[in-house]
This record gives C-alpha cells, structure tokens and sequence, in this order.
C-alpha cells in the first residue's frame, strides 16, 4: 500500500501543470555531435546566468556518443521531446548546462558554472539543447550535465564528458 501512495504521489508531481496540461513524460531522441547548417552566432548576449547564446537551426546529429572532443567548432546537446497534452500548447521549461567544477571563465572576469535558460517550447515538437565550442575560455575538459526542467521536476539529464583530443591523440602516437 505505501508503494502505492509513493508512485501516486510522484505522478501527481508531475500532472499538476495547468488545469488540462498533463505531462506523462520527455524523453531524450538523439545525443551527441551535431552539425547546423543556420547558425546565428551570440543572438542572445551573455547574462549573470548565461554566457552568450546562438539560435541554432536545421541541424543533425552525426556522432552518438557521450564523449565530446574539445576542439573549436564542435557542437554538442540533446535532442528532446515534451510528451505532454494538449499537443502543440506552449509550455515553459528551463534548460541547464552544469560546467566542470572549474567552470567557464570569460575574458573579462565573469565566471559560469552553469547556464541557465527559461524558454517557452511547443508539447510533443523535437527541441535542441545544445552548446557550441566558439571561443577558447569555452574549452574546458570534465563533465558537461545537460538537464530539462519543468517547474521543480528534473525530466532530463544527460552527462557528456569532453576530453582533450589532441592529448589522446598524442598519447595513441607514443
């Protein structure tokens, strides 16, 4: 009976949207390397809670994998999907980039360790969580946590571990 009551009450969390919004579940539908073909670059300024964004379109997963190699260029994430009714209503979410412990330091002075976004997304369309190595104080090497959020409940986590490649490759040389 008290496992029960403990499933009920964790599904009730997460049902308790909007009056008819109920959301049954996000999952995670690709993760890894991409590539965009439309990038505007810094589109949203950098802010206490976030280095500069860029608004990223038509763009393709090429490499399933959790490890990132730290080379200028390369773009990493998530695609997801809110699967939540009513389909197509706009709903709000934040998305956060936990940095390694020794976080992102800006020329300049600021200091991440993390990234932090609300955005408002549309029930059941694929969406892109993603970071894209631009600048240099932005390669740093460590665990990447990516997470999707809704209100208080955590509906994804994805960890990526990005790792020197010219290092690796030297020592595949040796």
């Amino acid at each position: 009976m008290n496992r029960f009551a403990l499933i009920f009450s964790m599904m009730a969390s997460f049902s308790a949207v909007a009056e008819d919004t109920f959301i049954n579940a996000a999952e995670t539908l690709a993760y890894g390397v991409f590539t965009s073909s439309d990038r505007n670059t810094f589109t949203k300024g950098a802010t206490d809670e976030a280095p500069p964004a860029d608004t990223v379109e038509n763009y393709r997963f090429r490499d399933f994998t959790n490890r990132i190699p730290m080379i200028l260029g390369t773009e990493f994430g998530i695609e997801y999907q809110i699967n939540t009714k009513p389909k197509g209503r706009p709903i709000s979410i934040t998305t956060v980039i936990h940095f390694p412990e020794a976080g992102l330091k800006q020329p300049g002075g600021r200091k991440y360790q993390s990234s932090t976004e609300t955005k408002r997304v549309s029930i059941g369309d694929p969406q892109l969580h993603g970071y894209g190595f631009d600048e240099s104080w932005e390669l740093v090497p460590g665990e990447w946590v990516f997470e999707v959020w809704h209100k208080k409940a955590k509906l994804i986590s994805k960890t990526f571990t990005v790792y020197d490649a010219e290092a690796e490759a030297g020592e595949a040389v040796e």
